[in-house]
């Protein structure tokens, strides 16, 4: 038996104020809710399906509670306001607004502000923003997820106020003339990640991709930019830098990644390590310098401690020189927390001259958050004092 489809005529989608009705294909601005000085308002749990370029012709919408905007294609359906004031946003919310392949095309994109109502989310899909000169402001959104999303010759999406997720995955931004594309303010607080993965950024000369301030609190490797592609010769990276504890830079091109990575050193030194009994490990005396391509840790004398939240396995390795009397037995050893690691030790025997010799230690060693490790030597021979008169060493992740 052929299907035949039911058509209810005590519907009218024509009309969107139609009582029960919550699904509304929007033709032209008359399908919307009529508008009132200037301002149209969208009802609470309604989802409005544009169709088309859509031109509001100087109004401006404000989103009720949970409304939903979907489009067929960002390819040709848009929304835009020809005589909008330019520093007014063309869409506002204080609630979730989900957004699904349209493109939104004003000067002052929009204006969503969550700080007075908990848990509100933005999830967007396939939406872009093109020609935007400021894109505009979400603040206060428990959570911010844009996926194959654009902004196309628009600047400055800022993200402020707490906010727990901000991510972007597949989405491409290309700046408009002097713009910045994403700015996150001092002012902005990040509780989880703010993360953009498999995602391409063009900045020309003039043009700044990312301004994440150093005065945003951001989680611990909580700035996560996974696989993305920077060009066109502008700023692409200020602020926070790849080598920042709260950076996670991998597999980027056109910016420095990030590595978890310790190396310090130390030359011509004559301060010497006291032993105080023979057969007994003490931590190696003397000035370290810390060196800049360091990330993650913190290098102090003779330490590097492990700034990362995330444990991972590291290869450690140290070279040093030293003396200590003539033909004494020296056993070298990294220590982890100040316990000595047994399977990095070493021996090697004075000269019988005095003249320096050289040892090297290696290992493997998991880390976690402040974990630190030392270089100590011990005299096996007798308690004469131990000279490491240079000293090298880099502590480097497996993964």
């Amino acid at each position: 038996m052929p299907y035949t489809a039911r058509i209810d005529k005590d519907l009218d989608f024509s009309n969107p104020t139609q009582p029960n009705e919550n699904f509304n294909f929007i033709n032209s601005k008359t399908d919307f809710p009529a508008g009132s000085a200037g301002v149209i308002t969208l009802l609470d749990n309604v989802t409005y399906f544009i169709t088309t370029t859509l031109d509001l012709t100087g109004d401006r919408i404000i989103c009720g509670q949970n409304t939903t905007i979907l489009g067929g294609s960002s390819e040709n359906c848009r929304i835009k306001s020809t005589g909008l004031n330019a520093a007014t946003a063309l869409i506002t919310s204080q609630w979730s607004l989900p957004i699904r392949s349209i493109t939104i095309e004003h000067d002052t994109a929009i204006n969503l502000d969550a700080s007075l109502n908990a848990n509100q989310a933005l999830d967007w899909f396939g939406v872009n923003f093109t020609n935007c000169a400021t894109v505009g402001t979400v603040k206060g959104y428990s959570n911010f997820i844009a996926s194959d999303c654009g902004l196309l010759n628009s600047g400055a999406i800022t993200f402020d106020g707490t906010i727990a997720t901000i991510g972007f995955v597949s989405s491409i931004f290309d700046a408009a003339s002097t713009k910045t594309l994403i700015i996150i303010p001092a002012t902005a607080t990040i509780t989880r990640r703010f993360r953009i993965i498999y995602s391409a950024f063009v900045a020309l000369s003039g043009e700044t991709a990312l301004n994440v301030s150093t005065s945003a609190t951001i989680p611990v490797e909580g700035y996560i930019l996974d696989t993305v592609n920077f060009s066109g010769g502008g700023t692409y990276i200020t602020g926070v830098q790849y080598n920042d504890n709260k950076s996670l830079f991998l597999n980027c091109k056109g910016v420095l990644n990030s590595a978890e990575l310790a190396y310090y050193t130390m030359n011509g030194n004559v301060t010497a390590t006291t032993v105080a009994s023979a057969g007994v490990a003490y931590k190696v005396a003397g000035t370290t310098a810390s060196q800049s391509v360091t990330q993650k840790f913190t290098n102090t004398a003779n330490r590097a401690t492990y700034n990362s939240v995330i444990s991972r396995i590291f290869s450690i390795q140290a070279v040093l020189s030293l003396t200590s009397g003539n033909n004494h037995q020296i056993g070298c050893y990294f220590a982890k927390n100040g316990t000595i690691i047994a399977n990095t030790e070493v021996y090697i025997t004075t000269n019988g001259s005095g003249k320096a010799e050289a040892a090297k230690i290696q290992g493997l060693v998991e880390l976690t958050e402040n974990d630190y490790l030392e270089v100590f030597v011990e005299n096996d021979t007798s308690a004469t004092n131990i000279t490491v008169t240079n000293l090298s060493v880099i502590v480097d992740s497996l993964n």
